[in-house]
């Protein structure tokens, strides 16, 4: 797994905002150093939870997290990094915090992939849960990992035989949340001997964008083929479709073409077969 430079968008959006008469060179205040590559899960999530709180403590933490999450995620998006749009909604949220803070949100990045790097795990969900997010999105709740990766033991198919047959295996969620369960799947994957980033493919659905982005951060550091859609499953109204940076370099797109046209023409031969 590699880790993108988040820096990046940071000096996107300053390379894009109006020019400014030069300023004295200040010492940066609560600074964070940048974590060790090796830690452990629990130390993570320690020093994530006490970074962010200490991160632009004038602002409201639903906002603070939500902004964070938007700049992860449009950082690994690769179909649209470099689009004026991606780069200008960058820009706008970098305007509202200090050096310090822009430090602390570099920091939490580090320490997030350092966390999914130690573990398969849902960190961001857990994140969430911790901090009480939810009491400002309408209570909404991430089931504990935990749960997710029984869930994941008790109705993973025959994984040896689809792999066979397909070549991978199609875990689909139209609620999604973090990914929590794709993840607990690959994980399953991986102790079976498989790997997730050749032998599966994701497909996640939610109708919460920051939600989806979570998801979508957690599936593209983890290094999963996935296809995660923010939209509702119900109406099928899909506002956004992103695909995680191992789907293009694996070429999922046309293994995932192939697969339906072989499916395809057995279901022909099949039919023939009956009809005969």
């Amino acid at each position: 797994m590699s880790q993108l430079s988040f820096a990046r968008f940071f000096d996107q959006a300053r390379e894009a905002a109006p020019l400014t008469p030069a300023k004295p060179v200040l010492p940066k205040v609560n600074a964070q150093p940048i974590p060790h590559r090796m830690m452990t899960i629990d130390q993570a999530r320690r020093q994530f939870i006490s970074v962010f709180r200490d991160t632009a403590r004038s602002l409201r933490r639903w906002e603070v997290f939500s902004d964070f999450i938007t700049l992860a995620a449009s950082e690994l998006d690769m179909a649209r990094i470099r689009t004026p749009e991606n780069i200008e909604q960058s820009r706008e949220i970098c305007a509202k915090y200090g050096e310090s803070d822009i430090s602390n949100l570099h920091t939490l990045f580090c320490l997030m992939v350092c966390a999914l790097e130690a573990k398969f795990h849902d960190f961001l969900g857990a994140i969430f849960m911790e901090l009480e997010l939810g009491d400002d999105r309408n209570g909404q709740y991430f089931t504990p990992y935990h749960v997710q990766s029984l869930l994941a033991r008790l109705l993973m198919p025959d994984v040896d035989e689809t792999i066979r047959r397909e070549g991978f295996v199609t875990v689909s969620d139209p609620a999604s949340g973090a990914a929590g369960m794709i993840v607990a799947y690959a994980e399953y994957l991986l102790e079976a001997g498989y790997n997730p980033s050749e032998h599966m493919f994701g497909s996640c659905i939610d109708i919460d964008p920051v939600a989806a982005d979570m998801a979508f951060i957690q599936l593209s550091l983890l290094g999963i083929p996935a296809e995660v859609v923010t939209g509702n499953t119900l109406t099928m109204k899909l506002n956004r479709v992103r695909y995680t940076p191992v789907y293009y370099i694996n070429n999922f797109g046309k293994r995932l073409d192939d697969q339906r046209r072989i499916s395809a023409m057995r279901e022909f031969l099949r039919g023939l077969n009956k009809a005969a």
